[in-house]
């Protein structure tokens, strides 16, 4: 009898499981012909050689983006296992988290509200509303599905013990919380959101234990808030840019506030930027209205309306981390932070308008359909960089960081006319973003306009102790001849940064030039170290190998070089070069070398190979 019993509660739940994720492949389909996006993509995943090699001890002992997330590390590394380059293996993990998640989401509102209909309706909002599109087809936002896994499993974890006041409950709910928080700092707001769950749920516990047994969580919370403080800080995220005073913040913050609401009721005209607002004195008032009227709300049905002081508190309480009391990153507000707390306005809508299971479930159908459809045209933006910095340029067309971006993305395509058009427009609209000028000079110093290129590295440097435009600084002085100077920028960076691949890339090819082959081959081992993968350092060894007649060591490289990358000309004429002195038969490499177009072979291989 109790076998038949969970079996038809499993059921259903799978039937809901098979149907939501057909639903969720049908509206998301664009994703998978959707690419990379050049935003963090490529420092957590594309190009992280940490995620390509599964290195667990780097991802516990480092942090990327200003993240310290082991946790999500893993699942990176997992998707590479399973996918490499491939962007569509990506996106289809994002989307089973995204599905995991809508059902943890059903059994917890279900079981704090005890009512499957509005958990249903809860749920369904939660999977196919808009503002979830940032989320789920960012590829590094990976990390923000995986933390939520966890806290929505500690979460219903901990709601059971409120319930059944079983021990067993309470330890899987703080264990879900310590993965949570390995997934992504966001999780610290945690041992708040157990308070409103205190506060829901009535229980029969006194306030002193039910204090104590969040002392775990706090503690836990307070050393990664900490990490995280200093994680941001290293990685230049929390910036004086928009460091307003503290009454200041107070003000946006309600205005945010405000944007998310009229964002979840209505969810057009979307974006990845939205740019402070231009009227500060206006917005920072409406702010302060917003924050009174939202205290009044709380106050006036703090005992006659539970759920939806809830709600409204656990929409809040998961956004206080990026309501800017903190200042980082650029912008007031994004997409992907509503991610969770589309949970809490979810459940105030449903506590505001109560109505019959019947006309209910007609609403859920009918948010489905419409929220379906506006997530179905919002992933196409997503198709690759190009287009999603377009869409905000369209919107914002005076946000110099997206107008940085696009021309950044036609630069890295090869367009350098638009490049140029868009990063020029960056500037004018900020003339102190030292971005802007560094993303100038790499386009003048990958089109030969040496002398402009050093003139932007060296406004972007004198905006910011930026070293990646130290070291594109040293790399122009190095294609100059200046050695001293390119030799003096890239020791700076070192000094800080030891294992910086660019700038030891730069001193081997100093000393290379400078025939300093030991202090050369030195540099070129540091920099294969930090890029085992690209093929240009090896090749860059090996000839350093040929000078010191070092043949065999050479030929390793020289294998290695082709591969990693099978048509890469140079490394068989080199190889066809370095069999002549080991008199072995150069004739196949040297062959290959021609074939493939590389011209100096040709006489080569006529002479040793008639």
């Amino acid at each position: 009898m109790k076998t038949t019993t969970n079996s038809a509660g499993i059921k259903p739940l799978i039937l809901y499981a098979l149907i939501l994720s057909g639903l969720v492949v049908v509206v998301y389909i664009k994703l998978f012909s959707a690419n990379f996006i050049s935003w963090d993509d490529g420092e957590v995943v594309l190009y992280n050689n940490d995620v390509h090699q599964f290195d667990i001890r780097a991802f516990f002992t480092k942090y990327y983006v200003g993240n310290y997330a082991p946790v999500s590390m893993i699942g990176f590394a997992i998707d590479w296992l399973l996918f490499n380059g491939n962007a569509a293996g990506h996106h289809a993990m994002s989307l089973l988290f995204h599905i995991v998640n809508t059902l943890l989401v059903f059994q917890l509102v279900n079981l704090i509200l005890k009512d499957k209909v509005k958990a249903g309706v809860c749920a369904l909002i939660f999977c196919f509303h808009p503002l979830q599109v940032e989320t789920v087809a960012w590829v590094s936002a990976k990390n923000n599905l995986v933390y939520s896994l966890f806290f929505l499993s500690g979460l219903l974890y901990y709601a059971k013990f409120l319930i059944n006041n079983k021990k067993n409950y309470y330890i899987y709910a703080l264990a879900f919380f310590v993965l949570s928080a390995l997934s992504k700092p966001s999780a610290i707001c945690f041992p708040l959101v157990l308070l409103l769950l205190d506060y829901l749920l009535e229980t029969k516990s006194d306030l002193k234990s039910r204090l104590i047994n969040k002392i775990p969580f706090l503690i836990i919370a307070i050393a990664f808030g900490i990490a995280t403080i200093y994680t941001r800080t290293e990685d230049k995220f929390i910036n004086q840019n928009h460091a307003y005073a503290f009454h200041e913040r107070i003000g946006y913050a309600g205005y945010a506030i405000l944007q998310y609401l009229y964002k979840f009721l209505i969810p057009i005209n979307l974006s990845v930027i939205y740019p402070y607002p231009q009227n500060k004195v206006l917005s920072t008032v409406v702010g302060y209205g917003i924050i009174v009227l939202l205290l009044f709300v709380s106050y006036k049905f703090f005992k006659s309306g539970k759920v939806l002081v809830f709600g409204l508190l656990f929409f809040i309480t998961n956004l206080l981390l990026v309501l800017q009391f903190l200042p980082f990153g650029e912008v007031l507000t994004a997409d992907r932070y509503m991610y969770l707390p589309i949970i809490g306005l979810s459940m105030v809508l449903l506590s505001v308008f109560p109505p019959k299971e019947n006309a209910l479930k007609i609403i859920g159908v009918s948010l489905t359909l419409i929220f379906g459809t506006l997530t179905f045209v919002r992933t196409a933006v997503w198709k690759n960089s190009i287009s999603l910095y377009s869409d905000i340029v369209i919107k914002y067309p005076h946000s110099f960081v997206a107008l940085n971006s696009l021309g950044a993305e036609y630069m890295l395509n090869k367009n350098y006319d638009m490049g140029l058009r868009y990063l020029n427009a960056a500037i004018n609209e900020n003339t102190e973003y030292y971005k802007g000028y560094y993303n100038r000079g790499l386009l003048y110093a990958q089109t030969d306009r040496m002398k402009k290129a050093l003139k932007d590295f060296d406004r972007a440097i004198a905006l910011k102790q930026y070293s990646k435009a130290y070291v594109a600084r040293a790399n122009v002085y190095y294609n100059l001849k200046d050695f001293p100077k390119a030799m003096n920028d890239a020791e700076f960076v070192l000094k800080t940064d030891p294992d910086n691949p660019n700038a030891n890339y730069v001193m081997a090819n100093c000393f290379d030039d400078l025939n300093q082959l030991d202090k050369a081959l030195v540099y070129y081992n540091k920099v294969l170290i930090a890029k085992p993968e690209n093929p240009l350092y090896y090749m860059r060894r090996a000839i350093v190998y040929g000078k010191m007649q070092k043949f065999e060591l050479c030929m390793q490289d020289l294998d290695v070089c082709t591969k990693l990358d099978a048509d890469y000309a140079e490394a068989y004429y080199w190889k066809g070069v370095v069999k002549v002195n080991l008199k072995q038969n150069p004739c196949a490499d040297l062959k290959r070398a021609v074939d493939l177009g590389f011209s100096a072979a040709q006489q080569p291989l006529a002479t040793y190979c008639k």
